[in-house]
Protein backbone atom coordinates (compact mmCIF):
# COMPACT_ATOMS: atom_id res chain seq x y z
CA UNK A 1 0.00 0.00 0.00
CA UNK A 2 2.88 2.13 1.06
CA UNK A 3 4.50 1.43 -2.53
CA UNK A 4 1.29 2.54 -4.00
CA UNK A 5 0.68 5.81 -2.64
CA UNK A 6 4.62 6.47 -2.85
CA UNK A 7 4.13 5.70 -6.99
CA UNK A 8 0.89 7.59 -7.25
CA UNK A 9 2.71 10.57 -5.21
CA UNK A 10 5.76 10.68 -8.36
CA UNK A 11 3.01 10.56 -10.93
CA UNK A 12 1.11 13.32 -9.53
CA UNK A 13 3.72 15.18 -9.10
CA UNK A 14 5.06 14.49 -12.82
CA UNK A 15 2.03 15.51 -14.50
CA UNK A 16 1.03 18.13 -12.16
CA UNK A 17 4.65 19.87 -13.13
CA UNK A 18 4.28 19.56 -16.68
CA UNK A 19 0.40 20.81 -16.40
CA UNK A 20 1.67 24.08 -14.62
CA UNK A 21 4.78 24.91 -16.16
CA UNK A 22 3.08 24.08 -19.91
CA UNK A 23 5.44 21.70 -20.49
CA UNK A 24 3.17 19.87 -22.28
CA UNK A 25 2.95 22.65 -24.92
CA UNK A 26 6.48 22.19 -26.36
CA UNK A 27 6.33 18.12 -26.61
CA UNK A 28 7.16 18.93 -30.57
CA UNK A 29 10.82 19.50 -31.96
CA UNK A 30 10.23 22.75 -33.53
CA UNK A 31 8.30 24.13 -29.52
CA UNK A 32 11.11 22.67 -27.78
CA UNK A 33 14.37 24.04 -29.93
CA UNK A 34 12.27 27.48 -29.03
CA UNK A 35 12.18 26.34 -25.02
CA UNK A 36 16.36 25.35 -25.76
CA UNK A 37 17.01 28.60 -27.58
CA UNK A 38 15.06 31.00 -24.33
CA UNK A 39 17.08 29.05 -21.82
CA UNK A 40 20.35 30.40 -23.05
CA UNK A 41 23.34 28.28 -21.93
CA UNK A 42 21.03 26.53 -19.62
CA UNK A 43 19.98 24.97 -22.54
CA UNK A 44 21.50 22.00 -22.89
CA UNK A 45 21.52 21.34 -18.91
CA UNK A 46 17.26 21.56 -19.31
CA UNK A 47 17.24 19.35 -22.21
CA UNK A 48 19.07 16.34 -20.60
CA UNK A 49 16.84 17.10 -17.51
CA UNK A 50 13.90 16.97 -19.20
CA UNK A 51 14.97 14.07 -21.35
CA UNK A 52 15.82 12.19 -18.42
CA UNK A 53 12.50 12.87 -16.40
CA UNK A 54 9.94 12.77 -19.01
CA UNK A 55 10.78 10.34 -21.37
CA UNK A 56 10.60 6.97 -19.09
CA UNK A 57 7.37 8.06 -18.48
CA UNK A 58 5.93 7.56 -21.78
CA UNK A 59 7.01 10.89 -23.66
CA UNK A 60 8.62 9.94 -27.05
CA UNK A 61 12.22 10.19 -27.23
CA UNK A 62 12.03 11.23 -30.81
CA UNK A 63 11.27 14.25 -29.72
CA UNK A 64 14.45 15.24 -27.86
CA UNK A 65 16.60 13.27 -30.21
CA UNK A 66 15.61 15.45 -32.87
CA UNK A 67 15.22 18.58 -31.00
CA UNK A 68 18.92 18.19 -30.41
CA UNK A 69 19.89 16.79 -33.93
CA UNK A 70 18.70 19.91 -35.35
CA UNK A 71 19.96 22.80 -32.61
CA UNK A 72 23.34 21.95 -32.03
CA UNK A 73 26.25 20.95 -33.41
CA UNK A 74 26.76 17.40 -33.77
CA UNK A 75 29.40 17.03 -30.55
CA UNK A 76 27.14 18.73 -28.41
CA UNK A 77 24.02 17.56 -29.64
CA UNK A 78 25.64 13.79 -29.35
CA UNK A 79 26.24 14.35 -25.85
CA UNK A 80 23.17 16.07 -24.71
CA UNK A 81 21.20 13.23 -26.22
CA UNK A 82 23.08 10.57 -24.88
CA UNK A 83 23.52 11.97 -21.37
CA UNK A 84 19.44 12.25 -21.64
CA UNK A 85 18.68 8.96 -22.89
CA UNK A 86 21.16 7.20 -20.33
CA UNK A 87 19.28 9.56 -17.63
CA UNK A 88 16.10 8.47 -18.24
CA UNK A 89 17.32 4.95 -18.40
CA UNK A 90 18.19 5.12 -15.51
CA UNK A 91 15.24 6.94 -13.79
CA UNK A 92 12.86 4.25 -15.92
CA UNK A 93 15.33 2.08 -13.91
CA UNK A 94 15.45 3.29 -10.31
CA UNK A 95 11.47 3.85 -10.60
CA UNK A 96 10.98 -0.04 -11.26
CA UNK A 97 13.85 -1.28 -8.76
CA UNK A 98 12.44 0.89 -5.95
CA UNK A 99 8.84 2.33 -6.19
CA UNK A 100 6.63 0.84 -8.53
CA UNK A 101 7.45 -3.43 -8.87
CA UNK A 102 3.86 -4.42 -8.09
CA UNK A 103 2.63 -2.13 -10.69
CA UNK A 104 5.33 -2.48 -13.21
CA UNK A 105 5.69 -6.51 -13.28
CA UNK A 106 1.63 -6.03 -13.96
CA UNK A 107 2.23 -4.33 -17.10
CA UNK A 108 5.49 -5.70 -18.52
CA UNK A 109 5.29 -7.41 -22.10
CA UNK A 110 6.19 -11.10 -21.88
CA UNK A 111 9.00 -10.44 -24.54
CA UNK A 112 10.97 -8.48 -22.20
CA UNK A 113 9.33 -10.43 -19.03
CA UNK A 114 11.56 -13.47 -20.87
CA UNK A 115 15.14 -12.01 -20.27
CA UNK A 116 14.97 -11.52 -16.78
CA UNK A 117 17.22 -14.19 -16.19
CA UNK A 118 19.92 -13.54 -19.33
CA UNK A 119 19.98 -10.01 -17.48
CA UNK A 120 20.99 -11.31 -14.04
CA UNK A 121 23.49 -13.55 -15.11
CA UNK A 122 25.24 -12.83 -18.28
CA UNK A 123 25.68 -8.75 -16.61
CA UNK A 124 27.19 -6.34 -18.34
CA UNK A 125 27.31 -7.87 -22.01
CA UNK A 126 23.73 -8.65 -21.52
CA UNK A 127 22.47 -5.15 -20.68
CA UNK A 128 24.40 -3.68 -24.03
CA UNK A 129 22.53 -6.10 -25.96
CA UNK A 130 19.39 -5.56 -24.28
CA UNK A 131 19.90 -1.57 -24.56
CA UNK A 132 20.57 -2.21 -27.94
CA UNK A 133 17.58 -3.97 -29.39
CA UNK A 134 15.02 -2.00 -26.97
CA UNK A 135 16.45 1.46 -27.22
CA UNK A 136 14.56 4.27 -25.14
CA UNK A 137 11.28 1.63 -24.86
CA UNK A 138 10.20 2.68 -20.92
CA UNK A 139 8.81 -1.30 -20.43
CA UNK A 140 12.50 -1.88 -21.34
CA UNK A 141 13.50 0.24 -18.69
CA UNK A 142 11.34 -1.42 -16.18
CA UNK A 143 12.20 -4.61 -17.26
CA UNK A 144 15.92 -4.03 -16.56
CA UNK A 145 14.91 -2.50 -12.99
CA UNK A 146 13.00 -5.80 -12.39
CA UNK A 147 16.08 -7.44 -13.19
CA UNK A 148 19.10 -8.71 -10.56
CA UNK A 149 21.33 -6.39 -12.59
CA UNK A 150 23.10 -4.62 -10.13
CA UNK A 151 22.88 -0.31 -10.21
CA UNK A 152 26.28 0.32 -11.65
CA UNK A 153 26.18 -2.63 -14.14
CA UNK A 154 22.69 -1.31 -15.47
CA UNK A 155 24.53 2.57 -15.72
CA UNK A 156 27.35 1.06 -17.71
CA UNK A 157 25.71 -0.82 -20.18
CA UNK A 158 23.00 1.53 -20.64
CA UNK A 159 25.87 4.15 -21.43
CA UNK A 160 27.80 2.12 -23.77
CA UNK A 161 24.48 0.40 -25.32
CA UNK A 162 23.06 3.73 -26.37
CA UNK A 163 26.18 4.94 -27.97
CA UNK A 164 24.96 3.60 -31.45
CA UNK A 165 21.66 4.92 -31.81
CA UNK A 166 22.60 7.74 -30.31
CA UNK A 167 24.84 8.73 -33.05
CA UNK A 168 22.61 7.69 -35.65
CA UNK A 169 19.93 9.62 -34.81
CA UNK A 170 22.19 12.82 -33.38
CA UNK A 171 23.78 12.64 -37.06
CA UNK A 172 20.68 11.59 -39.11
CA UNK A 173 18.16 13.82 -36.80
CA UNK A 174 17.92 16.86 -39.55
CA UNK A 175 16.94 15.07 -42.53
CA UNK A 176 14.89 12.63 -40.86
CA UNK A 177 12.65 15.55 -39.51
CA UNK A 178 12.66 17.00 -42.81
CA UNK A 179 11.52 14.06 -44.33
CA UNK A 180 8.27 13.92 -41.65
CA UNK A 181 7.80 17.54 -42.70
CA UNK A 182 7.59 17.41 -46.26
CA UNK A 183 5.17 14.25 -45.81
CA UNK A 184 1.05 15.25 -46.77
CA UNK A 185 -1.87 14.46 -44.85
CA UNK A 186 -2.89 11.62 -47.12
CA UNK A 187 0.80 9.88 -47.29
CA UNK A 188 0.22 9.85 -42.79
CA UNK A 189 -2.75 8.31 -43.02
CA UNK A 190 -1.84 5.74 -45.55
CA UNK A 191 0.88 4.87 -43.12
CA UNK A 192 -1.31 4.90 -40.03
CA UNK A 193 -3.70 2.60 -42.19
CA UNK A 194 -1.38 0.30 -43.34
CA UNK A 195 -0.10 -0.09 -39.25
CA UNK A 196 -3.64 -0.90 -37.82
CA UNK A 197 -4.04 -3.23 -40.61
CA UNK A 198 -0.71 -4.67 -39.91
CA UNK A 199 -1.43 -5.32 -36.33
CA UNK A 200 -4.80 -6.20 -36.95
CA UNK A 201 -4.01 -9.25 -39.21
CA UNK A 202 -1.25 -10.37 -36.97
CA UNK A 203 -3.79 -10.50 -34.18
CA UNK A 204 -6.49 -12.09 -36.09
CA UNK A 205 -3.40 -14.63 -37.39
CA UNK A 206 -2.80 -15.20 -33.64
CA UNK A 207 -5.97 -15.42 -32.63
CA UNK A 208 -6.52 -18.24 -35.94
CA UNK A 209 -3.54 -20.56 -35.01
CA UNK A 210 -5.34 -20.44 -31.44
CA UNK A 211 -8.62 -21.74 -32.36
CA UNK A 212 -6.63 -24.44 -34.42
CA UNK A 213 -4.53 -25.49 -31.85
CA UNK A 214 -7.34 -25.94 -29.52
Amino acid sequence: MRTRLILFAILLAIAALAYYSELYLYLAPDRMRALMTEAGPWGPFLFVVLFSILVPFGTPGVIFLLTAATLWPFWLAFFVNWAGATGAGMVGFGFARYFGRDWVEGRMPDRLRAWDERLSKKGLPAVILFRLLFFLNPASHWALGLSGVAAPTAFLGTAIGFGPAIAIWTYFGAEILEWFEAQSLGTWVAIVAGIVAFIAFRKFRKRTRSTESA
